[in-house]
């Protein structure tokens, strides 16, 4: 019998670790499929998951696969594993196709942190000895100092400003608001109270606009999130603003070494706006009234319209957007809120200027049979040619 018990305990291991897996990929799976009036979808929703038992009339079968909603409203369905098992009631909203234009600028960005992100420690060299006053308080890389003896500081440089013989200091560890007290050290060579951090208040950089909505004269852009290159920490926006920028150089993209557009900003602002919100989905916000609205008018395309095969991007990699051929290799939908296509460049002008995608091209649109289905996310580092994308859906979700 003692023979038995190692087998049967790997089997069960595994057995236990494919169940936890597969829970965690079907309880992904949101609890409302949006579908659009008389246009055609997938049944199939990804991970072997397909959507089943729609009430009569509300959709017409072209086949196995497809269907075509023929009613609006909100109406009950279920999904199924294999086609047959049912596991979870879903809503089918079912909507009006709505357009929005599909951008593919180049914009510069800058953003201002709530607070100020602590970078680095650092000793002061005092009268005496080199001491770290932050350190010694319990402050760590990663913290935020939202405040400096009651004041908020706006900058880096209003730290030394706002420090006094014996301070108190509120930031946030982990999420959590902390208050500490702390005695700063005269530097012996400037003279000036320091504590020994190194902080960051804001970050700049361009990128590229997905897609304008002018009639609420909002943006969404990037298709991802804007964190600290030290560490890691999402920028919460206290302020920011986008502007329209052009390339000056192009860093081609080669295995292990992913390639780079550098921008600079316009003065005429051509496409302009703030920053109002950074998630994981990408950056958002209002576009002045004044701005240029640039851009193809596509239908919006949900995640059950996209499929593998042919489509397209639309990228400023020179003097002006242009389109380019892809290929959806993959469709993840509900497995990675930012990387729920795969994607490769197959397009030989794209390729040749750029050996694939580089860093600037994040939040370019991808069009697919006339539809704006998502935007451009991240590279492989080790295939430049390849990379992922977000569907347009999720995007607009953050967007509210």
């Amino acid at each position: 019998m003692k023979s038995f018990k190692k087998p049967l305990r790997s089997i069960f291991a595994i057995l236990f670790s494919v169940t936890i897996l597969y829970t965690d990929i079907l309880c992904a799976f949101p609890a409302e499929i949006t579908m659009h009036l008389n246009e055609l979808h997938q049944k199939n929703l990804g991970a072997g998951v397909s959507l089943g038992n729609i009430p009569e009339g509300v959709c017409v079968s072209s086949n196995a696969e497809t269907v075509t909603p023929l009613k609006e409203g909100l109406y009950n369905a279920i999904l199924k594993i294999g086609g047959k098992i049912p596991f979870r009631r879903v809503k089918l909203n079912v909507t009006a196709p709505k357009s929005i234009y599909a951008s593919g600028e180049l914009i510069g960005l800058r953003i201002f942190n709530k607070g100020l992100i602590v970078t680095n420690l650092s000793p002061i060299k005092g009268e005496n000895a080199s001491v770290c006053p932050a350190l010694q308080a319990g402050i760590q890389v990663g913290d935020i100092i939202t405040e400096i003896n009651g004041a908020v500081p706006k900058s880096s440089e209003e730290v030394p400003k706002l420090l006094k013989e014996s301070s108190q200091i509120k930031l946030l560890h982990a999420g959590h608001e902390k208050k500490i007290k702390i005695n700063p050290v005269r530097d012996a060579n400037d003279g000036i109270l320091k504590i020994g951090v190194w902080v960051r208040d804001s970050t700049a950089g361009v990128g590229t606009m997905t897609y304008i909505n002018e009639e609420a004269m909002t943006y969404g852009a990037l298709g991802h999130s804007i964190s600290d290159s030290d560490t890691g920490i999402l920028f919460d926006v206290g302020s920011g603003t986008i502007e329209k920028s052009r390339v000056l150089s192009l860093t081609k993209g080669k295995k292990g070494t992913p390639g780079q557009i550098c921008g600079s900003f316009s003065s005429e602002q051509e496409i302009s706006g703030t920053i109002q919100k950074n998630c994981e989905a990408g950056i958002f916000g209002d576009v002045f009234p004044h701005a240029d609205i640039t851009g193809t008018l596509c239908p919006i395309g949900v995640i059950s319209q996209v499929h593998t095969g042919k489509a397209s991007i639309l990228s400023t990699v020179d003097d002006s957007v242009k389109e380019y051929e892809i290929r959806i290799l993959r469709t993840m939908p509900y497995q990675s809120a930012t990387k729920g296509l795969a994607i490769e460049i197959t397009d030989p002008v794209l390729l040749q200027k750029t050996g694939g995608i580089v860093q600037g091209m994040s939040g370019s649109p991808i069009v697919q049979n006339g539809k704006l289905i998502g935007a451009v996310t991240h590279v492989l580092v080790n295939d430049p040619t390849r990379g992922y994308g977000i569907f347009i859906e999720n995007m607009l979700k953050e967007a509210g």
